[in-house]
């Protein structure tokens, strides 16, 4: 932050400049686009348009395409219409995606009509795609190469293909269909005898997504065989494109942040600082409301026993300790069993293993956590009866907690919803809700 507000300065003091364009091409020569976009991020709209405009392309369309989506829309409204088109046409085609999408439909007929056909019939085609399907994150930037070349045609080939290509470490065999035959490494035509027959060196066992495939199941892929990249076909084996690494980066990342939203009840994923207070309210109250309503029942069941509590007075001391002990108990496993869905660790046939397991957890969690309940209850209280109450719901309440926080995420993913809707403070209330039935189930027992 220190580097930015000390050269921010300068630049907009250099683009007020008549050679402004020269300026800031000599200002950013040697830095990579993601240094510039460091630099630059704090600047107004206008002002980046103009700088992307000053540094041409490649590297400008690079720097623009570090922005998030919201700026790079305010960005975009400063170009001529010549310029949307020269971004358009030379932004990587799963971004350019990405982006489209994000413009109103009135902006989007204005321009493609602008862009090389070529680049044109590609954005028509991957916008076909669902928004959170394999084709969604694809690019068609790929290496490719007919079977029946020798190595030494392939590498001719190559060169003429490498400039715009995302990757060219993959080269994929294909057919006149554009059916995936095999691939090669670059590594295999270059330690290739130059008269072997391309078709006599590919590997045809290959990893491949369908273009339908939901887009954390192709990262998944990819991060299980230890691909660069992983070719997307369609249902005829025909390759349309290729998911590389950094998108499954992008895909990891993003499903990340949605857990954690739905993990800690504050809706879907909104981009907070150019959201109005308005849609963050929206997106988090509907949780709010139910985890209110699940109060009220918590309330009920202890007006409920207003007798037991006006008997004993002592036992009201401990109802926040019990249900933020079992709240704390059953956001702890489904944390752990939540992680372990998401990687694969955990699957649903093992539910009867978890039970167990969580059961016996909780069994010696909850006697140690009683024991410390009962004898903060014995010392200050000095109440047998109360210590005994204490310690044994404390137990009860952490057995049941650590079993339901365990069990609940695994009943989701069996209903086809995501397990990171049972989130924390879901869990924690319906605690709260059990701890307060046992707990004044044991003292009607032992006060009785």
């Amino acid at each position: 932050m220190r580097r930015k507000s000390i050269i921010s300065p300068e630049i907009e003091e250099i683009l007020k400049l008549p050679n402004k364009d020269e300026e800031i091409r000599n200002l950013f020569m040697d830095l990579h686009p993601r240094d510039i976009f460091t630099l630059c991020e704090d600047l107004e709209p206008q002002q980046n348009a103009q700088i992307i405009i000053a540094l041409g392309s490649p590297v400008g369309i690079e720097f623009f395409q570090y922005f998030k989506t919201r700026l790079q829309r305010g960005i975009f409204q400063h170009f001529s219409k010549e310029w949307m088109a020269k971004v358009l046409e030379n932004m990587a085609p799963d971004e350019r995606t990405d982006f489209i999408r994000a413009l109103s439909k009135e902006k989007t007929e204005q321009i493609l009509p602008l862009i090389a056909q070529a680049e044109r019939n590609d954005i028509k085609k991957l916008l076909q795609y669902k928004k959170d399907s394999a084709g969604s994150i694809l690019t068609t930037e790929y290496a490719f190469l007919p079977q029946d070349i020798t190595a030494s045609e392939a590498i001719n080939q190559i060169k003429r293909q490498a400039f715009d290509r995302e990757t060219i470490y993959y080269i994929y065999v294909i057919d006149n269909e554009r059916k995936l035959l095999g691939f090669v490494s670059l590594k295999d035509i270059l330690v290739a005898n130059g008269n072997e027959l391309i078709k006599d060196i590919m590997n045809t066992n290959i990893i491949t997504a369908h273009v339908d495939d939901d887009k954390e199941q192709v990262a998944k892929k990819l991060s299980d065989y230890d691909l660069l990249a992983i070719p997307i076909v369609d249902a005829d084996n025909k390759l349309i494109g290729i998911v590389t690494v950094d998108d499954v980066v992008d895909v990891i990342q993003q499903e990340h942040t949605e857990d954690i939203y739905k993990y800690g009840a504050a809706g879907d994923y909104v981009d907070y600082m150019g959201s109005h207070p308005r849609l963050i309210a929206k997106q988090r109250i509907m949780w709010l409301l139910v985890l209110v309503a699940m109060g009220f029942i918590s309330g009920m069941i202890m007006e409920r026993h207003a007798y037991q509590l006006q008997a004993v007075i002592a036992l009201a001391f401990f109802i926040p300790l019990l249900s933020g002990s079992g709240g704390n108990a059953g956001t702890q496993s489904s944390t752990v069993i939540i992680r372990g869905l998401a990687t694969g660790e955990i699957h649903i046939k093992d539910i009867l293993k978890i039970f167990f397991k969580e059961l016996s957890i909780g069994g010696m969690v909850g006697i140690a956590m009683g024991i410390l309940a009962a004898l903060r209850a014995l010392v200050l209280n000095k109440d047998m009866l109360l210590a005994l109450t204490v310690g044994s719901a404390m137990i009860a309440t952490v057995i049941v907690a650590t079993t339901l926080g365990a069990l609940l995420p695994l009943l989701f993913k069996k209903m086809k919803l995501d397990p990171a809707l049972m989130s924390g403070p879901f869990i924690a209330s319906i605690v709260d809700i059990v701890s307060l039935l046992v707990y004044f189930r044991i003292a009607v027992l032992v006060f009785q």
